[in-house]
Parts: structure tokens; sequence; C-alpha cells
């Protein structure tokens, strides 16, 4: 039962038949990770920013100077593209990511999820196809899936992706989107290597397809990340990113930088959803990198969650040697575990959450009849169905996320 559902009465349901979209629509992992880490337990599960490293008092002074400079305008309905200056901010940001964009080519939405659903209700139709990564982001999967897509994926690994059969899915003359996340993948922490980047922006151009490239963590790296797939194919790419990791999802400020005629089409879109973004919290990010805020404060916050990806990788050495092997990300949140004996990792989180730990099992970032075990050099298969988890330490310390491997450790 979907749990929109459960919150009414038998006599409050509708009596008309729902929607061929609504129909589609199932439980949300999302709803899980939300409701998960309550109760004590050491939260592995959720893809969150730590709230105590949001800048307040930076964002306190933006809003300040935004009152200040744009008093009412900050409040009042504004252009459903994003205020000009805000997206001058922001183009001034993304090229520094290597994007090739201008204020013009972009389009400020509710965060990264609204872009790429602006994006797939411009392209695509049920029975379509969309090409993806196996594993891949869960919310993208359930887009795609009410969009009523059919989902054809590749094998990620740390070497990449298998760019064979990347080509072989994008010939299907039924797919007409293809949907990757660059840099510090959720769930894995992958990756794509620099070199395959302009290899897949050819196959874009080969095949006529268009690519949804999610970057919403290109902020949070450990080392210099390889320029977007976008630089290679701008119009045939919509690059995708927000300022949610980074600086606080509850500004949800995301960006959609795309080929001006998708940015039209998209335009038209928002105008009949949300009419426009939220103007004050969007002049709130566009402030903080006007005035540099926002830059000053990324090596600090990236030095953050590096202690703890390398506290989580030490615990994973410590109590899992042997037993298991993980991905080691070079930036973002997550870290990709897989067993290395048969295991049921929807039967071990709910022992896990008996012991006060919770994580997301890897089932819920693939679909249907996929083979497990993103393997990292050296991992080691043995025949059966390995639990595969996706661990987030993003707001653990470390002597937190010592505990949570030890508890975990203690039920493989």
């Amino acid at each position: 039962m979907n749990s929109a559902q459960g919150l009414l009465s038998p006599h409050d349901r509708p009596t008309a038949a729902w929607s061929t979209v609504a129909g589609r629509l199932g439980e949300s992992t999302m709803g899980d990770v939300l409701r998960w880490g309550a109760g004590g337990s050491v939260n592995f599960a959720g893809g969150f920013p730590d709230e105590r490293l949001f800048p307040m008092w930076h964002v306190q002074d933006a809003l300040d100077d935004v009152l200040a400079r744009h008093g009412s305008q900050a409040l009042q309905y504004g252009s459903a593209q994003g205020a000009e200056w805000v997206r001058e901010a922001v183009a001034g940001h993304l090229e520094r990511r290597g994007v090739l964009t201008s204020p013009r080519t972009m389009l400020l939405t509710s965060g990264a999820q609204q872009a790429i659903d602006l994006v797939t209700r411009l392209y695509v139709d049920p029975g379509d196809v969309v090409v993806t990564t196996s594993p891949t982001y869960f919310a993208a999967l359930e887009l795609f899936e009410a969009a009523g897509a059919e989902i054809v994926t590749v094998p990620l690994d740390e070497r990449g992706l298998d760019l064979d059969r990347l080509d072989a899915a994008l010939g299907d003359p039924r797919a007409k989107v293809c949907y990757l996340i660059t840099d510090h993948q959720n769930p894995t922490g992958i990756s794509l290597p620099a070199e395959q980047r302009p290899l897949i922006a050819d196959l874009m151009r080969r095949h006529a397809c268009h690519l949804i490239e999610d970057d919403v963590f290109g902020d949070i790296a450990f080392e210099p990340p390889a320029p977007p797939i976008q630089r290679w194919a701008p119009d045939r790419v919509s690059y995708v990113t927000s300022f949610s990791k980074g600086l606080s999802p509850g500004l949800r400020t995301g960006v959609l930088a795309a080929p001006a005629d998708v940015i039209g089409k998209a335009l038209a879109l928002r105008e009949n959803t949300d009419v426009c973004p939220n103007t004050l919290a969007h002049a709130v990010a566009g402030e903080l990198l006007r005035s540099g805020a926002y830059h000053r404060l990324l090596p600090r916050l990236c030095a953050r969650y590096r202690t703890r990806r390398d506290a989580l990788l030490a615990s994973l050495e410590r109590h899992l040697a042997g037993r298991a092997h993980w991905t080691t990300a070079r930036g973002g949140f997550f870290t990709w575990v897989t067993l290395d004996t048969a295991t049921d990792a929807e039967e071990l989180l709910k022992a896990a959450a008996r012991s006060g730990v919770v994580f997301l099992p890897g089932s819920r970032f693939r679909r249907g009849g996929e083979p497990e075990g993103v393997q990292p050099e050296g991992g080691k298969p043995d025949g059966g169905k390995r639990a595969e988890l996706r661990l987030s330490c993003a707001r653990l310390e470390p002597t937190e996320i010592e505990e949570g491997i030890g508890r975990l450790a203690g039920l493989v």
C-alpha cells in the first residue's frame, strides 16, 4: 500500500479510477529513508548532508543582503527561469566545473529531482526506453517507471561503464533518454573515468539520444573531478545539479543546463506546475555564489566529509576484511559494500534495524533480474546472491561509524 493511501479512510478515497501514472506509483524508497534513523539508530541509510555543517551565519548574512539589495522583488513572483542575476552567478559556478552554459540556457528548479522530471516529461512516452546504469539512483528509477518507460541497464563497476553494452542499448530505436550520474555516484560512489566521458558523448550523438547527466555530488569532491560529459556534447546533454549537498537542501536550488530548445519546453512545463521557483531561497543561494562565500566554504566541507569517508573505510577494514569488499569514493557521501557470501540484504536489514543500525539494500537501486555485485578490483564472486549495501556516513561522526559497522559485522 502506498504510504499516502494509508492516510485516507475508506470513505475519503477517490471513487473515480486512478490515472495511468497514479496506478504505476508504489511504495517510495525515499519514504523509508525519511522514517529510518529515528529511535537512536546508527543511520547509514540517508543520503542527507549533515545539518550541523550548514553555513547558518552565511545564510543569514546573504538573506539580509538579498532583502537590502532586491527588496520586495525577492518576495514576489518571479521569472519561471529564475532571476537573471542568480542565473549569472550559477553560470559562473558551473563554468568552474567545466560546464558549457550561459544564463540563457539554464533553468533554476526546485532541486535536481524537478529538473530530471522535467526532461523526462519532455522526452519519454509510455513504452520508450530509458538507458541507465545498474545500480543507479532509486528516485530516478521510480520517476522513469511512473512515466511508463522500459528501463534498460548497463553494468557499472569501478572501471566505469561497459561501453559496448551501452552502445548496444542505445541502438534500440525506442531508446530516447540515457541517465548517468557522472561523479561520486549515488549509490556506489563511483565516478566515470575521464577517458570514457568523450566516448559517451560520441555515443549520444551517434544514436541521437538525449543524456540526462546528474552531477548533484560534483561539488563534494575529495580530489579534482574530470569535466562533465556535457562539455563534449552540449547539444545532446541536459546537465543537472543542485546546491542541496554543498549548501542546504532546504533552499531547493536545483539547476538544469540544457540546449535552448530544451529550456524553452521545460519553461512551458514549469509554468504549468509550480509557476516559478522559490525566488527568495534561490536569491540567497545566488548571493552566496556572487559573494564567493560558497566557494570559500566548500574546501572545509569536503575535508569534513572526507574524514568521515576515511573513518568508514577504516572501520570496514577492521570488521569486514576478508568477508566483504567495497568501493572507495573520490567524493560524495556513499560507499557500496558487497558481502562475499550469499546473504539476503532485506533480511539483514531487518536484523540490523533490531540492533540499531539501518542501511539501504542494493536491490532498491536495481531493476528486475539484474546480476548483483558491483565488483571493485579484487572482488570475488561465490555463485550465490550476495548482499549489497549502500552506506552513507555523511551525518555520522567517526565514533558512531565504528559502533555501527561493529554492530553490522556481528550480524554477517
